[in-house]
């Protein structure tokens, strides 16, 4: 889907990830932090400073045209000291003073000589703000020694200066000190360098992740792309389940309102808001069957229905929960009830349909389990039979809900089209993709199946990327529990052309 950003959707967006942001940058800034105090060698710095003249006796009588002269041949001295030949010179003096052990640690050394180029990396040489003074500076890893560098070039200067140029005269402007403080790393500076770009790197993986992201984060987005209403939002129960995990007993019993005192009471409200929901949007078509599905396995589409089939047997209406997905049944589970007889077995007509039934399981809620599992389950529930059962069925109970098989890996949904009011698509926030729901919702408009909406489930403001889209869905679902009129006649209206 393509997507457009505003900024308030962008601070959301943000808001959504803040401590992945805040995570990242302290990562990257104790990273950077440790690096400049332990990894990063101290470097220290010594200048000297030395006055150049155009001439060799420039005591008095200075005019402006010898300043001139000066400050020219700052640039000219700067260049010749910074020559092979002076290096060399300044290399022996060094190795006089120290052996080539001692120096290895800050210079390259070579056949007993310390490299021009290891030399030249430890100077550096400007005019001091434009001026006839040159200053000449020296950075290596121990402070005496960069002392003694600028000392030792300072030395060597004049006379080479007088003679390549011929002219003029420096004069070294006292003797370089000892600065037992390092000039780098600057480890605050480092610091907050990496807590920046830390932040930074992490705002821009956010942004990569949601542009790239197809999965279903907003409703709003998911009506528009469809079409088609958004009958249930049903908050995350804990935050903590995964998709890989949804499919399991423990997972799923914790998020049945069957024989769950612990389920918040958001979550309940939010299954009758679709309780009333569906009721709208049934309330013209001529059935009162529903069928449920997901586009893919371990969406949550059984918990979902078994959950909706208790919201509405809370006002006392007859209702029957079917479990039609004959392939990996989990309704019995679900209510712990027996699975020996059931829905396959009332079809082929090796059980009558009362002895298969199991009545009043909370409430006034009927259950009829999978039974056992066929070998064909879509031709059975095509079958001239599971028609005639339905039509049975119908006389008896005010809601019937069918929980049918994921419809992009089987189309069992397929052969009940002609009995049922509709579909209802369970879609999973965060994981069902968009070409996920688009090859399902397609495959359900080929067998004529009518979709009636969404029940989007796992809503939860703690996936990142969906923030803005859940603020606005928290804000919507208090409007709506306190002054619901105003979302009913809304369902109500679209519900009007669903069947």
């Amino acid at each position: 889907m393509k997507k457009e950003y505003t900024i308030k959707d962008l601070v959301y967006l943000m808001l959504g990830r803040i401590w992945w942001i805040i995570g990242a940058a302290l990562i990257c800034g104790l990273g950077a932090f440790l690096i400049s105090d332990f990894a990063i060698p101290r470097k220290y710095q010594s200048n000297v400073s030395m006055y150049v003249r155009n001439k060799e006796d420039q005591k008095q009588d200075i005019n402006n045209s010898d300043l001139s002269v000066s400050k020219s041949l700052v640039s000219t001295y700067i260049v010749i000291l910074n020559n092979d030949a002076v290096m060399e010179q300044v290399g022996e003096q060094l190795l006089k003073q120290h052996t080539p052990e001692e120096l290895s640690g800050n210079f390259t050394i070579k056949n007993g000589k310390i490299t021009n180029e290891s030399l030249k990396s430890a100077f550096t040489m400007a005019a001091v703000n434009n001026t006839e003074v040159l200053k000449i500076t020296a950075t290596t890893k121990n402070a005496a020694l960069s002392a003694e560098l600028c000392n030792i070039m300072a030395d060597v200067a004049p006379e080479v200066l007088i003679r390549v140029v011929g002219a003029g005269s420096v004069e070294k402007i006292g003797d370089a000190k000892i600065y037992e403080a390092a000039v780098s790393p600057s480890v605050t500076k480092n610091t907050a360098i990496g807590f920046a770009g830390g932040a930074l790197l992490a705002i821009l993986v956010i942004l990569l992740i949601d542009f790239f992201d197809n999965t279903v984060r907003g409703t709003e987005e998911l009506r528009e792309h469809f079409s088609k209403p958004i009958i249930a939002e049903i908050q995350s129960i804990g935050g903590k389940a995964k998709k890989k995990n949804r499919g399991t007993d423990a997972d799923r019993k914790t998020r049945l309102l069957f024989g769950n005192e612990n389920i918040p009471f958001s979550t309940v409200e939010a299954y009758k808001s679709f309780r009333t929901a569906l009721s709208f949007v049934i309330s013209t078509c001529d059935s009162r069957i529903v069928a449920m599905t997901s586009a893919n396995p371990s969406e949550g589409k059984s918990v979902t229905v078994a959950n909706l089939a208790v919201a509405v047997a809370q006002t006392d209406k007859k209702v029957l929960l079917i479990d039609a997905d004959m392939r990996k049944p989990v309704q019995h589970k679900c209510f712990r009830l027996s699975n020996k007889v059931g829905l396959s077995d009332v079809i082929t007509g090796d059980k009558p349909l009362d002895k298969a039934l199991n009545r009043n399981v909370t409430g006034s809620l009927d259950v009829l389990t999978s039974g056992t599992i066929p070998p064909n389950p879509s031709e059975l529930l095509a079958s001239r039979q599971m028609k005639e059962l339905l039509e049975t069925l119908k006389e008896r109970y005010d809601m019937i809900l069918i929980d049918c098989a994921p419809i992009n890996v089987v189309s069992d949904v397929a052969g009940l089209s002609q009995e049922i009011a509709g579909v209802v698509m369970v879609v999973h926030y965060g994981f069902t993709t968009y070409p996920e729901l688009d090859d399902a919702v397609n495959r359900l408009a080929l067998a004529n199946c009518n979709v009636l909406g969404f029940a989007v489930n796992e809503v939860s403001s703690k996936h990142g990327s969906g923030y803005y889209s859940n603020y606005k869905y928290k804000y919507k679902y208090k409007y709506d529990y306190q002054y619901g009129s105003a979302k009913q006649a809304e369902e109500k209206e679209k519900a009007g052309s669903a069947c």
